[in-house]
């Protein structure tokens, strides 16, 4: 049986398979996590699975994004093999929190009633991951923000000398030297370039994008709850904390230190986690199979 938990909720199925199979819809982002402010993003995420032609046949689809790219519908299968990688957005999609579900039937409901399977410190870790890679950016952004590189490297500042319309150069690591140094400066230029104006004020102003910032430590802790507790908090009870930080709360510097402690502190949490290492695949194959099964060929 079909239901919908979300009166107020305003989209418009339409006629594509990915909407009438849909099996889960849920809010994602800031409105998810109870960090959303006026003017937020409103994100969707969802789940679908596709017609006997592309699961038996030589069709495929992944997954479909509107134009916005605020709305994305996954196939179950391609759902299935990121949630097993403990990809932090797909598996939020599995635990938000109930006043979040737009949309969900019977075979929704099994695939989060069985979300347990994907839980195992690969997925703990993986939080703490996508978070340290935001803190790798902000130390990027900050370093730029503080001693810009002023003009694009050349060769001879490496030794280098022309030859027959090349370079050569004095040995392998002046090249290596060179290159890290001509990437670095293409890097600080693509950035410039596509610098969303609101960062960059947040950049100016606290010395870091503090929006990152708010979402490192959402995952940082995220993360710790994983590893710890066993569990998954999408709505976080630290929403007004994260939304300090957000404003400016911590400085640069707080940031680095805090966030450098937790990834020191990574290995010994993982180590010490009772989840099993890895989720449980044999059982997500099974319940893949199984709910793909009922779907098409409506077996109880």
């Amino acid at each position: 049986m079909i239901s919908s938990r979300a009166s107020d909720w305003s989209w418009e199925l339409m006629d594509e398979f990915w909407e009438r199979n849909l099996i889960l819809r849920v809010r994602s982002g800031s409105h998810a996590y109870g960090l959303a402010r006026p003017g937020s993003d409103q994100d969707t995420r969802g789940v679908c699975i596709p017609p006997k032609e592309y699961l038996l046949g030589l069709k495929t689809f992944e997954q479909q994004e509107d134009e916005t790219h605020n709305h994305t519908v996954f196939a179950l299968a391609k759902f299935a093999r990121l949630a097993l990688q403990g990809n932090p957005n797909i598996i939020e999609t599995l635990y938000v929190d109930s006043r979040h579900i737009l949309f969900i039937n019977h075979h929704g409901e099994r695939l989060i009633a069985a979300r347990h399977i994907f839980l195992s410190r690969r997925m703990g870790e993986r939080f703490s991951r996508y978070a340290i890679d935001q803190l790798r950016r902000i130390e990027g952004h900050h370093r730029w923000l503080v001693n810009p590189p002023d003009h694009q490297p050349t060769p001879e500042e490496f030794g280098a000398s022309a030859f027959e319309g090349r370079y050569r150069f004095p040995h392998t690591d002046a090249e290596r030297a060179y290159r890290a140094a001509l990437a670095h400066w293409n890097d600080y230029q693509t950035w410039r370039r596509h610098r969303n104006p609101e960062r960059a004020e947040l950049e100016a102003r606290y010395g870091y994008d503090t929006k990152h910032g708010m979402h490192l430590f959402r995952l940082l802790r995220m993360g710790e709850e994983i590893l710890r507790e066993g569990v998954v908090r999408v709505l976080r009870p630290d929403a007004e904390w994260l939304l300090g930080v957000r404003d400016g709360s911590l400085a640069y510097e707080e940031v680095v230190r805090m966030a450098s402690e937790h990834e020191a502190n990574l290995p010994r949490l993982v180590e010490q986690s009772s989840l099993p290492s890895e989720p449980d695949s044999t059982a997500a194959e099974a319940l893949l199979i199984d709910l793909q099964e009922t779907f098409l060929f409506g077996r109880s």
